[in-house]
């Protein structure tokens, strides 16, 4: 007799179990669509993989794709053309011979279906978006002492699935292209985008940040003038200190490192780091020099931008490849090697074509040079763009804008992966752990040789 009440028991503890995950499922639908509900139901999984097979270490931004664009920037989307997209079943308008009954074969409705765009990589920064909203919507009624407000069904969500971004630092050498998306970052999530101006080195090209209160993750820029070892006479740009041995002791060190210091009293969670564009105008600079004096500040670096039509020289790319290797190793020796670096790979001119081939010669060379070296992964953001010519504005940047967007959803995947997680095919497979989420090295190495990739532009 006394088995009966526990298998009753047991039963409603069953059904109920199940009634929860029916709600949080239907909830993450409505939040996220089918993407809520496929995040979801990989919860459990959680722990399931410990060992990462090729298929499960596929970086879908380095994969051939399509992207997606709508009206809302917030849309965008670059969807991989995974095997799954070549096994969806025929089009009627692929029958041969064509039906007399069918009519032209147009296809044009740029509508795609969900089962295509699922598979595209985690919109993480629609995400961090709506996690932010959550933890200021519980800091107000704190602050203000009002009862601690009723969770929305995306509230809950994200509180459960994005607490691993609290409390990162990001860090991204490069040039202006870095500076203007990280200013996009800021005004995207409503804060302030900070110039620290270089400290009494009173120049634009020096240190910026962005950070995000509540989340307590910063975002940290530090301007790379290229790899030129002294600021000789024809220097264009207003600026004291060239080469990053003298930027990092003069400006990076005391007026920004403390911000990519995290609380731990670690460096960055992740690097991006780049040069190229600097190098290519330095080279050119100097050959040109008395024709830039003629030219007003803001027009030299158009000038020289635009007038090779030929890669540089070998020797111009040996002496870039060897001070690329002393920077890298020059910056390993600053932060030690916990923390991921990648190359960002260069941007090209709005209406380039032949004017590209300098700063492709210097892309290609770095990109060899650390994949072979270094062993390093690519942020290929760049090539991605490669062809968005409306979303420049000006010769060489980027609006805000679909790229922009873009841009901000890499930088958190690859975030994601540093703390842990594992996503395949837009699906979260596993959660970073509480634990291990900071175990930076050890999380960037489960997939890490299947990744390193040159991929040729």
């Amino acid at each position: 007799m006394l088995l009966r009440p526990i298998r009753q028991t047991r039963l409603f503890l069953i059904v109920f179990a199940a009634l929860c995950f029916a709600v949080n499922l239907y909830y993450s639908a409505r939040i996220y669509g089918s993407f809520g509900a496929r995040i979801l139901t990989t919860k459990l999984m959680r722990n399931a993989l410990t060992v990462r097979t090729p298929r499960e270490c596929v970086d879908p931004y380095k994969m051939p794709g399509y992207m997606y664009t709508t009206e809302d920037r917030e849309e965008t989307r670059w969807i991989p053309f995974y095997p799954s997209f070549f096994d969806l079943p025929e089009l009627p308008e692929t029958a041969y011979p064509h039906p007399a009954d069918m009519g032209d074969i147009l296809l044009n409705n740029r509508t795609v279906d969900d089962v295509i765009l699922n598979t595209a990589p985690v919109p993480w920064f629609r995400m961090l978006r709506a996690y932010y909203a959550y933890l200021k919507k519980v800091a107000d009624a704190k602050e203000s002492r009002h009862p601690e407000p009723e969770l929305t069904a995306q509230d809950e969500f994200v509180r459960l699935h994005m607490s691993w971004t609290k409390n990162r630092r990001i860090l991204l050498m490069g040039d202006s292209l870095d500076r203007n998306q990280l200013q996009y970052i800021c005004e995207d999530m409503g804060q302030q985008f900070v110039e620290d101006g270089g400290g009494p080195h009173l120049t634009k090209q020096t240190t910026a940040y962005c950070h995000i209160p509540l989340i307590n993750i910063t975002f940290v820029q530090w301007h790379i003038a290229g790899m030129y070892t002294f600021r000789p006479e024809w220097w264009w740009m207003p600026m004291k200190f060239v080469s990053f041995e003298d930027r990092f002791k003069e400006i990076f060190k005391p007026v920004s490192m403390h911000r990519v210091i995290g609380p731990s009293g670690s460096g960055p969670d992740l690097i991006l780091m780049q040069s190229g564009l600097w190098d290519q105008v330095a080279f050119l600079s100097g050959a040109h020099f008395y024709q830039m004096q003629a030219l007003p500040e803001k027009d030299r670096t158009k000038f020289v931008i635009g007038r090779p039509r030929q890669p540089l020289t070998m020797d111009q790319l040996r002496f870039v490849s060897k001070r690329f290797i002393k920077f890298v190793e020059f910056m390993k020796d600053v932060f030690g090697d916990n923390v991921p670096m990648m190359y960002r790979s260069s941007n090209v001119r709005k209406e380039g074509k032949d004017e590209d081939a300098g700063i492709l010669s210097i892309d290609r060379m770095l990109r060899s040079l650390v994949t072979t070296r270094f062993n390093m992964e690519i942020f290929d953001w760049s090539r991605l763009a490669y062809g968005a010519t409306s979303e420049y504005k000006d010769f060489i940047h980027f609006s805000k804008g679909r790229m922009s967007w873009l841009f901000s959803d890499m930088l958190l995947h690859y975030l994601f992966r540093v703390s842990g997680g594992v996503e395949i095919e837009g699906v979260v497979k596993v959660w970073p752990q509480e634990k291990t989420m900071h175990d930076l090295k050890a999380n960037w190495e489960v997939c890490h040789d299947h990744l390193v990739d040159t991929t040729n532009r």
